[in-house]
């Protein structure tokens, strides 16, 4: 006994697993779980193959039959046609009140039982038109001969549609003309709503065993200039030319993913063909139902062959019961034999929770020769050790917080002098030109220093406010703007005669952006103080947003414009040609000029 609680634990367990892994294994091979799982594939595939030859069966009967009504019911409607209109040429022989309104209203009491358009003339004059609805069409009456229905059919498609009858016939010298539809009557039923009410009822036979798609479709069997080799969803059907799936189908769209036209085209009557459909094993019922010149109407009823399988009902449930008992005697075995190691190991796993949880304080004191016992010690052991190292770490960590808090001041007041330093070095340029200007008389080179004042005070503007903003990072776009455009400003003599209208949005750019926006938007607008506005007011818009992670720039003028025959590429403007560098190299965006009712410069990029 001794012996037997010094061996591993795992071993213990490995044991106990294999006997109950053994035991329920004998079981399964003992009551053939795959062979009842093959006897029940077979069984679903069977009655998957009966639901398909009997609603082949009755499509077969209800086609058959309707075919026969549908055409005693346009003989029966095409004869009744013709004795109201011999009625109407009685009446006008041997009564002599009957008049040509008597005429008009037969012909209009035919207008309203059947579906034809009617026609009345007298020397090439329409004397009466009564139109119906499903009549869309003209026909040329003078290519048809008197007293004879006519079938006509212009439509090249396999769907089943509706085609025209006409008709002309001699009422004394006036002459009486009917266009038909072959639906004569709005009770003449239609055939693929009846069709459908039969094939859904088959349907819902083997919906307990796979969610097929079915498909009712006429098809060309002698289709042309197509590889009979690809699927039916792949060729050109423009106008349902090489096929046509019917209503009733619970798809409109076949998905034959591996089956080719040539394998449908050669079923002769019923046949399963195991393909490739959306990268999984399918199976496909084809059926014909019948053939006529160059068309085949069928039936098909393609599924996963997963879906089969996985709507087997398992052996597993037949053999339940006897897994149950033969799983409880092993676990109460189990837990017998190791009921001491399993209250240790629970021990250790409630333990290791609540210091998971933060209590470093708690210890398992757990003892013992065997391999639960050494672990449970060393376990203890490891977190006295863990303790003791999370109190200096935790000692090391507020010292190192402490360095490098004083180290982030120490260069945040370094960075702060830079920045000052920058702008009053920038403030002594601008003072440099500003004296320079004064000693030169030539008003070009004077214009161009105060070009460049501009600009350096535009970097100069951007270095005092982030000296002066909280945080050296960035500064708020919407305030610097405002600033720049006073004091770009105060250097016109005209600026009393401009509006500006300011539309920013609350902003926060760092240098590497904000710097090149606010040289884009001093050359604008002093290319707009200079050129846009001749004795005349102006109003300039500024806009700056940020739309779907994208900023956009825009300044606008309502001035005289950019020349008709403008070209960016070919323009010698300094100002526009370092807009179009700083908008496409520096901010890596899109520049837009639009030139119409004034200037509008769009620019769009991304941080």
């Amino acid at each position: 006994m001794a012996n037997y609680k010094n061996l591993p634990i795992s071993l213990k367990i490995g044991f106990t697993f294999f006997l109950l892994g053994l035991l329920l294994l004998s079981v399964l091979f003992i009551l053939l779980i795959p062979k009842i799982e093959k006897d029940q594939y077979k069984n679903a595939l069977l009655q998957t193959e009966k639901m398909v030859l009997l609603t082949k069966s009755q499509i077969d009967l209800v086609v058959a039959y309707f075919k026969e009504y549908g055409l005693l019911k346009k003989n029966e409607s095409k004869k009744e046609i013709t004795n109201l209109i011999d009625k109407i040429k009685i009446n006008i022989n041997l009564e002599e009140n009957y008049t040509q309104k008597n005429i008009e209203k037969d012909l209009l009491n035919l207008s309203t039982k059947f579906n034809c358009n009617i026609d009345l003339f007298e020397n090439n004059t329409n004397l009466l038109s009564l139109k119906n609805e499903r009549i869309n069409k003209k026909f040329n009456f003078k290519e048809y001969a008197y007293d004879t229905w006519n079938n006509l059919d212009d439509v090249k498609t396999f769907c089943p549609h509706p085609t025209y009858y006409t008709f002309k016939t001699k009422i004394k010298n006036q002459e009486l003309q009917l266009s038909c539809s072959s639906y004569f009557s709005n009770e003449y039923k239609n055939i693929e709503q009846d069709v459908k009410k039969i094939v859904q009822e088959g349907f819902s036979l083997t919906e307990n065993i796979h969610n097929g798609k079915i498909y009712i479709m006429w098809i060309n069997n002698k289709i042309q200039g197509e590889d009979l080799n690809k699927s039916l969803d792949t060729i050109d059907n423009e106008n349902n030319k090489n096929f046509c799936v019917s209503k009733i189908s619970n798809y409109r769209l076949p998905k034959s993913g591996e089956l080719t036209i040539k394998d449908i085209l050669e079923v002769e009557n019923t046949k399963n063909i195991k393909h490739k459909s959306e990268n999984k094993t399918t199976l496909t019922w084809i059926s014909k139902i019948y053939e006529k010149d160059d068309q085949s109407f069928i039936f098909v009823l393609s599924a996963f062959e997963d879906d089969f399988k996985n709507n087997i009902n398992s052996p597993i449930i037949k053999i339940l019961p006897i897994s149950i008992v033969a799983l409880l005697i092993s676990i109460l075995f189990g837990y017998f034999l190791f009921k001491r190691w399993i209250k240790n190991i629970d021990t250790l796993s409630n333990t290791a929770r609540q210091i998971c949880l933060g209590k470093l304080n708690l210890r398992s004191n757990i003892k013992g020769n065997d391999d639960v016992g050494i672990l449970g010690v060393a376990f203890d052991s490891m977190l006295d050790k863990i303790e003791d190292n999370i109190k200096n770490l935790d000692f090391e960590v507020e010292n190192r917080t402490i360095e490098l808090s004083n180290s982030l001041k120490s260069k945040e007041l370094l960075l702060k002098e830079i920045h000052h330093r920058v702008k009053n070095n920038l403030s002594l340029t601008i003072n440099f030109i500003k004296l320079q200007k004064f000693r030169i008389q030539d008003l070009s080179t004077k214009e161009a220093l105060s070009n460049i004042e501009n600009r350096i005070y535009t970097m100069s503007l951007l270095h005092t406010k982030l000296y002066e903003s909280k945080n050296l990072d960035s500064i708020d776009f919407k305030n610097y703007v405002e600033q720049l455009i006073e004091d770009i400003k105060s250097t016109f003599e005209n600026n009393d005669k401009i509006k500006i209208i300011m539309n920013i949005d609350k902003v926060f750019l760092d240098i590497d952006y904000a710097m090149p926006c606010g040289l884009i938007i001093n050359e604008a607008l002093t290319n707009c103080f200079k050129y846009a506005f001749i004795e005349k007011n102006g109003v300039i818009n500024l806009s700056f947003k940020l739309i779907d992670n994208s900023y956009i720039l825009e300044i606008k003028d309502n001035g005289i414009g950019l020349k008709n025959d403008f070209n960016l590429e070919k323009m010698d403007s300094l100002g526009l040609n370092l807009i179009n560098s700083i908008a496409t190299i520096q901010l890596n965006g899109k520049l837009k000029i639009i030139n119409s009712n004034g200037t509008h410069l769009s620019i769009s990029f991304r941080l």
